[in-house]
């Protein structure tokens, strides 16, 4: 009879609402002390897309997961009313062994990888509940009715855990937009769902009339753009890197030029598993030529002054070796805040940053 210390699981998940880069340590702590092979954690309340967090062991079937829709026909859905009761719940408890041995999900799906038992502990924070998924493998067998009512006490004790990264990633979201709104950027953000939640004032002076937020969605006019920029977010949500940004979409405006808006992913945001925002709109209006492009691009990556200095004229294809010269600084210096430049974008070589922030500067300059 296992008598788990699950102690160190809280511990780590706390860590992770501070630091949202330790979510994949939070998550191989929670597979090692319940004997587990791999683990993930998931909405299972609002928009699930594949930035979610898993341990390594896990990527393969991750992968799969997403590329074969199979989060379509996921069976363990059909937990949720169990899991809002009881905090957890396993595969036994909505399926038998005869139909587990017929069921395209377990069979098609989890058998390839190896996979079979999984134990689902709910992680809850007001409206919103996640799923800490435990998975086991066809060999390791189900979990035991001892071990569930442990994984019961953990969901009660990790709902702090949820509560404290909501509040990180709020604070985290109103400091982007008071940096958005010192640079003179107009932002929208938007959560897992595509949904537009929150703006800031320089985005509500520009949406009236012809773009707007009507019912929670940015919208122009005409259907046409209205849909280009939903299908945007759509792909830059389920992209599986850190960050990006998506080319343009016009927003067409009676007697004006057309409003752009620049779908960002920002890897500093996403990287929070239960925060709200997963992606920005940048709104650019091309009346508008004041905009420096240095701050802008602090506010829309979390450059520093540095950073974006460096950045804005790596953009324009000049390359590393003089721009540090003309700067005056080291090699060593410049390759750093590059690499850093790099982390913040979520690309990974200079042709690729050129392509990601030429377009916008293109606008902002």
């Amino acid at each position: 009879m296992p008598d788990w210390n699950l102690e160190p699981i809280e511990r780590d998940f706390a860590d992770a609402a501070l630091n949202p880069a330790s979510w994949v340590k939070a998550l191989d702590t929670a597979t090692a002390l319940t004997e587990s092979f791999g683990a993930l954690l998931f909405p299972i309340k609002g928009g699930l897309i594949p930035n979610i967090p898993f341990t390594e062991r896990m990527s393969e079937s991750a992968d799969t997961y997403f590329r074969q829709s199979w989060y379509l026909r996921d069976e363990r859905y059909r937990g949720i009313n169990i899991i809002m009761q009881r905090g957890v719940f396993d595969d036994l408890d909505i399926s038998s062994p005869d139909r587990i041995k017929r069921d395209p999900y377990y069979q098609e799906f989890l058998a390839p990888h190896g996979l079979r038992w999984f134990a689902g502990v709910g992680v809850g924070c007001g409206d919103d509940l996640w799923c800490l998924s435990l998975q086991r493998t066809i060999e390791q067998g189900p979990f035991s009715e001892t071990e569930k009512r442990q994984l019961a006490l953990l969901s009660s004790r990790l709902s702090a855990t949820a509560a404290l990264a909501r509040a990180m990633g709020c604070a985290t979201t109103n400091g982007a937009l008071d940096a958005f709104e010192v640079s003179g950027t107009a932002v929208v953000l938007i959560n897992r769902m595509g949904e537009a939640f929150k703006a800031n004032p320089s985005a509500e002076r520009l949406l009236n009339g012809d773009v707007r937020i009507t019912k929670r969605k940015l919208v122009a006019k005409d259907r046409g753009p209205t849909n280009a920029l939903d299908r945007a977010l759509h792909d830059l949500l389920w992209r599986r890197i850190g960050g990006g940004l998506s080319p343009p979409v016009p927003l067409p405006r009676t007697g004006r030029r057309p409003l752009f808006a620049y779908p960002v992913k920002l890897a500093s945001m996403t990287a929070n598993a239960l925060g709200d925002c997963q992606a920005i709109v940048i709104l650019i209006d091309p009346d508008d030529v004041s905009r420096p492009p240095q701050a802008a691009l602090q506010a829309a990556f979390g450059l520093s002054e540095a950073e974006a200095r460096l950045a804005a004229r790596l953009a324009s294809g000049e390359a590393l070796e003089t721009v540090t010269e003309q700067f005056g600084i080291a090699k060593e210096t410049g390759r750093s805040q590059l690499k850093s430049i790099f982390a913040k974008t979520g690309v990974h070589r200079q042709a690729e940053l050129v392509a990601l922030l030429a377009p916008l500067l293109g606008w902002i300059k």
